[in-house]
């Protein structure tokens, strides 16, 4: 069944802002909509709308989706208090064949929003990959005049910092050449870094990307009709659009190493970071 609810967080003096829904069809686990950080937008639309997992077997590979149909119980808020900083969570609790998935997310009183997708369970006894897919339609202050940037590992300075070299195309990148990203506001600067999460495995010849960012169009948001077990059909957006100011979709690809032999309900957790900047 779909459900939604309008946020306002903390209820005595509220710094996050947006609406999260969870829809029957073709459904990208939650959607978080409109969300805004200290008054100023932060994202049109964050969800994670696929799953692709491959193992190093002759089973395979599959392409998982976060359903409502697949979720047992409801959407769950509440709050958390960890280091001395309290955080909003979000979560919703899915079984998939014999995987058991968390889909959680925290929102902390300081801006950091940290998507994680816990994972137990053994389809089959062969160690494999899960790549999880984490869409970002950043809104920095309004859809138009953003920009991404990525930190090259290799050094040089571009205007933004050193290190930070600014993506005026669509394109995709691997860690090995940037350990980080952002999205900003090219008038105030203002905006978000994405730093690969802890956790995170590399990624693999089944999933050659750790990010993806492309000039946003209505129609490519197909949420969870996207890709293919084959296939995330990410590249297929990248048609060498310009992207410097203009409307974007970041994709964030986390990797998660599951390996064989090992216990079934051993939990694991794959997710980024997602650091204000200039808020």
């Amino acid at each position: 069944m779909s459900s939604s609810a309008q946020v306002n967080w903390p209820p005595e003096a509220p710094v996050w802002r947006f609406r999260w829904e969870a829809i029957d069809g073709d459904s990208e686990a939650i959607a978080f909509r409109d969300v805004y950080f200290r008054g100023m937008k932060v994202l049109h639309k964050a969800s994670l709308p696929m799953i692709r997992v491959h193992y190093e077997s002759n089973n395979g590979p599959y392409k998982d989706q976060l359903s409502t149909w697949n979720m047992r119980g409801p959407v769950k808020t509440y709050e958390h208090v960890q280091s001395g900083f309290r955080h909003l969570v979000v979560e919703s609790y899915h079984i998939i064949g014999r995987y058991h998935l968390i889909n959680r997310w925290f929102f902390r009183s300081d801006g950091l929003i940290l998507p994680q997708l816990h994972s137990a369970g053994l389809q089959h006894p062969a160690t494999h990959q899960h790549h999880v897919y984490y869409r970002f339609d950043f809104d920095i202050e309004g859809a138009a005049g953003d920009l991404a940037l990525a930190h090259m590992n290799t050094g040089g300075n571009w205007g933004y910092g050193p290190g930070w070299m600014p993506l005026p195309k669509e394109t995709w990148q691997v860690t090995i050449s940037a350990n980080s990203w952002a999205v900003i506001d090219k008038q105030t600067q203002r905006g978000y870094l994405i730093n690969r999460g802890p956790n995170d495995a590399p990624c693999d010849a089944f999933e050659p990307a750790d990010m993806y960012v492309v000039a946003y169009h209505g129609e490519e948001d197909l949420k969870g009709r996207l890709g293919s077990p084959r296939s995330a059909d990410i590249f297929s957006h990248i048609n060498n659009e310009s992207i410097d100011g203009q409307d974007l979709v970041f994709w964030y690809v986390s990797h998660l190493h599951h390996q064989y032999p090992g216990h079934d309900g051993d939990w694991h957790v794959v997710g980024p970071l997602l650091w204000p900047i200039r808020y």
